[in-house]
């Protein structure tokens, strides 16, 4: 081995990389493809028992895995309890505990220079693509700008899974921005600029979530199933234009 100081290869830790990883990891986790007390892949097959995807402890915690394999990708106010910004607090919180999680966040965000909401909303599944060379395991239904967007994992994907998206997700969404286009309607002459932008901003997401929906529901009434051993490229392709593309 050569022992010039002038050639020795320091080992570089590039911090955003690694904390890019935790995300994806805790995802894995709260999808089910991973278990904070077991190593090793834990859901990596269709249909998992009820067994499987049950709560579990973990330090004395209980940590639930998500009940369908969906979860949103979109604000933190977004009014969805399994939003994957909310989920990542709570999975730091059982797995690193409540007394560090302020300062973990912090960190985590310092290192990703951005906040988590907008890692996860904006850059988490183009990473994840390129992670898996363009055969993504979890899968972004997502409308035209990403007013709407949730992930799916295809290892609990079935032919209802798309219906689920849209009556569980995308209908209460779309009457969620409805009831706060609503709420400023009513004191509109009173709004402060800022307000109004907000204002236009929700109206343009009501109408990308309105025609993304007339897209979704024609897909959803499909029922579309797969075979894993087809393949990620030939399976994601059954779906078109309402999953984002992965090329």
């Amino acid at each position: 081995m050569d022992t010039d100081n002038n050639t020795h290869q320091h080992i570089v830790w590039h911090d955003d990389v690694l904390m890019k990883q935790l995300i994806s990891y805790a995802i894995g986790c709260m999808m089910g493809r991973y278990r904070l007390d077991k190593p090793g892949l834990w859901i990596a097959h269709q249909n998992p028992t009820s067994e499987e995807i049950c709560t579990y402890q973990y330090k004395g915690n209980n940590y639930t895995i998500d009940d369908d394999g969906i979860m949103p990708l979109m604000s933190r106010d977004c009014g969805f309890d399994d939003n994957g910004v909310l989920r990542f607090a709570e999975f730091l919180r059982v797995a690193f505990g409540e007394e560090h999680l302020t300062e973990n966040l912090n960190y985590i965000e310092g290192c990703l220079g951005k906040t988590v909401e907008d890692y996860l909303k904006k850059d988490f599944w183009k990473d994840h693509k390129k992670m898996y060379q363009n055969r993504p395991i979890y899968w972004l239904f997502s409308s035209k700008r990403g007013a709407f967007q949730v992930l799916a994992y295809m290892h609990r994907m079935n032919p209802y899974t798309v219906e689920q998206i849209r009556n569980k997700y995308l209908l209460p969404h779309i009457e969620y921005i409805n009831g706060r286009i609503a709420e400023m309607e009513v004191k509109e002459a009173t709004l402060s600029t800022s307000e109004r932008r907000t204002l236009s901003k929700l109206k343009e997401n009501l109408a990308e979530c309105q025609e993304y929906h007339e897209r979704l529901h024609l897909v959803a009434d499909q029922q579309i199933g797969f075979d894993l051993d087809d393949g990620v490229v030939v399976n994601y392709a059954k779906f078109g234009d309402v999953v984002a593309k992965i090329k």
